[in-house]
């Protein structure tokens, strides 16, 4: 995505992030009186533990179809906190060497104009 666009879709709710469901919540499986019960273990006791629900951020983009202009399911990309982070940081990597470069050239400039 071009990150420089995403404060201009999200004005026009072009794009949002937003949390959701990604795999459904399980509950626990119990032993009932037909099950073959090892030994230890009595009916009501728990079989299968239960698994929590797993939510997951994600960022939605609206799409349409380029040939007649109808509206498509939305793009959703599965975002992470960490993978974000990362990729500010190496634009922020990119900044700072770009910046060096200028400064450098500042000093170059200010050297020929003293020549």
């Amino acid at each position: 995505m071009n990150w420089s666009k995403y404060s201009a879709l999200k004005s026009d709710s072009k794009a949002s992030m937003a949390k959701a469901e990604k795999k459904a919540a399980v509950p626990a499986v119990k032993y009932k009186k037909a099950d073959d019960i090892p030994e230890g273990k009595k009916v009501g006791d728990v079989k299968e533990a239960a698994i929590e629900a797993v939510e997951a951020v994600y960022l939605s983009q609206k799409r349409w179809n380029p040939n007649n202009g109808e509206a498509m399911d939305d793009d959703k990309i599965e975002m992470s906190l960490p993978a974000l982070e990362a990729e500010k940081g190496r634009y922020d990597a990119q900044i700072a060497d770009l910046q060096a470069q200028s400064d450098g050239l500042a000093l170059v400039i200010a050297d020929y104009k003293k020549v």
